[in-house]
């Protein structure tokens, strides 16, 4: 029955946007999770992308009919006003998303991460800092790609495409989906997912865990997949974070062809220096940082810092962790 009612969601959707099943499905899936979402820990971004006239604003207005607590949002208002319309646990939908502040959208994606602090000002107390909660789900109206990588590795894209014909917002409740959200225990993970590495598995693990609840076992093939391509993208090097350009670049660095093996410590300016002849705009200090949390050791040494490498499975653990793939670790 429950998979009865997601193809139904699924039809409605294709019926008037440029979305194939999957994609469809995709949306269900994620509005699903949106009524779980006080039971969320991770809640993954939704980003409807495509060129102009193609059903983008049509699908986000279907969606605030299917999701929970939806809140429509002008995505060209000023960062200060992004941040007081999100509300915690609500359903944030942006039109025209392509100008917004992308550190916030990143506050919506974890609960765990969704702190932020912010000032008010009054005639008695003056200014003083008011701790908020971001953690939300969000729907985003873009035609551009992400800027930061780390947004775009915790999104979810439904790109559109032009579908002959006019796109009629058509009428759905969201009440069958409440219905399904409630039968399905969110604490326990989908094991052929959660077997999976890299940040994908977090995103894309509450769609399947409604997925399977729903036996939609088609469904759960194509996720499969769209995880399997993004640990891919990730490990080629596509979307990286500033983390794992630090790690690969230590690993390189670190390397001595003559002794093929691992040197004990490397100086954190040529780190930097390797980093800017990438492209990669960060210094010495944010290098050390990014090193400490992830378990090295930086110390002086005749006054130059260095970070010390203690052991080939130390990089291969922490680079497993963070997804990638060097074969100089192998």
């Amino acid at each position: 029955m429950s998979l009865q009612i997601i193809n139904h969601y699924a039809n409605a959707i294709t019926s008037v946007c440029g979305l194939d099943t999957n994609q469809a499905k995709t949306v269900v899936y994620w509005a699903i999770a949106t009524h779980a979402i006080e039971k969320l820990e991770i809640m993954p971004i939704l980003a409807i992308m495509g060129p102009h006239a193609t059903g983008k604003s049509t699908l986000i207005k279907i969606i605030g009919q299917i999701c929970h607590l939806p809140r429509p949002i002008d995505g060209e208002v000023s960062k200060a006003e992004l941040r007081d319309k999100f509300e915690l646990n609500t359903t944030a939908l942006i039109e025209e998303a392509d100008s917004v502040d992308e550190r916030l959208i990143l506050k919506r994606y974890s609960r765990q991460t969704s702190n932020t602090s912010v000032k008010r000002g009054s005639a008695s107390q003056g200014w003083t800092s008011k701790g908020v909660q971001l953690f939300g789900a969000t729907v985003l109206h873009r035609r551009l790609s992400f800027k930061d990588p780390a947004v775009d590795s915790r999104s979810i894209v439904i790109r559109t495409s032009y579908k002959q014909g006019s796109y009629t917002i058509t009428n759905l409740n969201g009440g069958n989906l409440v219905i399904i959200a409630a039968g399905i225990d969110w604490s326990k993970e989908v094991p052929v997912i959660a077997a999976l590495d890299g940040r994908a598995v977090d995103t894309w693990m509450p769609l399947c865990q409604a997925a399977v609840f729903c036996g939609d076992n088609d469904y759960m093939a194509f996720a499969i997949s769209e995880i399997a391509e993004a640990v891919e993208n990730l490990r080629e090097g596509q979307g990286q974070e500033p983390v794992q350009l630090v790690i690969s670049k230590l690993i390189a660095l670190a390397w001595d062809d003559q002794s093929k093996g691992f040197r004990d410590r490397v100086a954190l300016k040529a780190m930097e220096k390797g980093l800017k002849e990438d492209g990669v705009k960060i210094n010495s200090w944010q290098v050390g940082k990014a090193l400490r949390e992830q378990g090295f050791d930086v110390k002086t040494i005749g006054g130059n810092q260095y970070v010390l490498v203690i052991s080939k499975a130390q990089l291969a653990a922490i680079a497993q962790k963070l997804g990638i793939d060097d074969e100089l670790l192998k």
